[in-house]
């Protein structure tokens, strides 16, 4: 189970990021809240305005006497409307009582004859009076609890609002820090299992394309790299123990021997024997070198444009003079292909191929050498001989370092040929494939863009 682990850095961002948020919600709220007050104080204002407008052209049409009966009458009816005061021009109240009004007379010398009146439980009063034309003034005023419900109301919608947001947020963070604390716990759980010993772990692959996917795959492609320099390493090691002991033990009874020969002629027999395993140590260890570098990827750092169909055509022409000595026909039909590679390293493997090819065909038979581009943008070279071919069930056993199938061992050679010529397919994110010919083998060596 992976352990509750957070990174502090990650964790003051968050912290800082959700800080923004609420800030940001709750000035949101606040604007909003103020600018709906706003709205309704100036309503309200409108209202009262409007109802003062109309009891003023009331009087005005019908006399001063009707109006005073009107407001004496809207007062007994609807005893919880907005109060009305009438004053005369001395400013005695003919309607109403200045006592019911949130500052008296003191409206009468207001700013825009507006006033506003907080009140303990939260509610608020507006006031506005009119002066008429004969010096008279005719006051109302409207208590208004609507402001305080609409703060509460807004303000418990802030609150919650404001509380699943930090919520929501705490979720995301708590979600996002277990999806990365996966991914980091796979990197760690593979590296653990590489310090101890199993070189093939892996981190577990994301499907999804994003970063942290990305760093997965990252991670597993550099082990892999380091997968193939640990088993090149191995491979070049076991093969030199392998496979130099008994040439280099045959250069040194060599040697011996031409030191304890008597006559000069004998003494230059064994030392031309001690020289030919030399020469034959000294080949074995460069193609185990070369199938090393190709399998560890070690020789793409030295890869720049090259022209498999000019490469081919060269090496076809350094083999053709062999293949005639067998009486054996070349045909090539080859394109010219530019990729991306290793020049040196290629031109061994397709001279492995070649030399396969007209090692193992019969005399007088036909080899078919081509080279043409691939839809991926790379290039294809095919070797065809109508020798006896490999087996489809022991084709893939065929690619492995010192294998000599049956009826190859009277053939010179180590078994390394078609290994290198995979290992540089791989080089070159490629691959190589047997085929059966019908008869003989047909090998593609198959280049990708690097």
């Amino acid at each position: 189970m992976t352990p509750w682990i957070f990174d502090r850095r990650a964790m003051l961002a968050g912290a800082l990021a959700l800080t923004a948020v609420v800030i940001a919600f709750v000035g949101a709220f606040w604007w909003l809240q103020t600018r709906m007050m706003a709205v309704h104080v100036r309503e309200t204002y409108s209202l009262l305005d409007q109802d003062l407008s109309l009891r003023q052209r009331l009087g005005e049409l019908l006399g001063r006497q009707t109006l005073t009966q009107t407001l004496e009458v809207r007062r007994a009816v609807l005893p919880e409307a907005p109060e009305f005061v009438l004053l005369d021009a001395r400013g005695e109240a003919l309607v109403g009582d200045l006592k019911t009004v949130p500052g008296g007379r003191a409206v009468l010398s207001a700013p825009a004859l507006r006033m506003q009146f907080a009140h303990e439980d939260g509610s608020r009063s507006y006031v506005v009076a009119r002066r008429l034309d004969d010096g008279a003034a005719l006051i109302i005023s409207r208590r208004d609890n609507a402001a305080r419900e609409m703060a509460l109301s807004l303000g418990l919608a802030g609150l919650v609002a404001t509380t699943v947001v930090i919520l929501v947020a705490l979720l995301a963070g708590w979600v996002f820090n277990r999806f990365v604390l996966d991914h980091v716990s796979g990197l760690a759980a593979a590296a653990r299992d590489i310090q101890r010993g199993q070189m093939a772990a892996r981190a577990p692959a994301r499907q999804r394309l994003d970063a942290l996917g990305a760093l997965t795959s990252t991670v597993n492609e550099m082990l892999d790299q380091n997968e193939a320099l640990v088993g090149g390493m191995r491979t070049v090691t076991e093969s030199l123990a392998h496979d130099l002991r008994a040439p280099l033990m045959r250069v040194g009874r060599a040697i011996g021997a031409a030191r304890g020969a008597a006559e000069e002629s004998v003494r230059e027999v064994h030392l031309r024997d001690a020289e030919t395993e030399a020469t034959r140590a000294l080949q074995t260890f460069n193609a185990l070198v070369d199938l090393a570098r190709a399998e560890a990827g070690l020789s793409r750092d030295a890869m720049e444009p090259v022209d498999v169909g000019a490469l081919t055509a060269d090496l076809a022409e350094f083999f053709g003079p062999l293949a005639e000595e067998r009486g054996q026909r070349l045909e090539c039909r080859i394109d010219s292909c530019q990729v991306v590679a290793h020049r040196q390293i290629l031109a061994q493997a397709i001279g492995n191929l070649l030399e396969n090819a007209i090692k193992y065909a019969p005399r007088g038979s036909r080899l078919e050498l081509e080279v043409h581009k691939l839809g991926t943008g790379g290039a294809e070279v095919l070797v065809r001989d109508e020798g006896p071919g490999i087996p489809e069930h022991a084709r893939e056993q065929a690619l492995r370092p010192f294998v000599r199938l049956e009826g190859a061992a009277q053939q010179p050679g180590k078994g390394l040929g078609l290994a290198i010529a995979a290992a540089v397919a791989r080089l070159h994110r490629g691959k190589l494939l047997l085929e059966g010919a019908e008869p003989g083998l047909r090998v593609r060596l198959q280049l990708n863009p690097v």
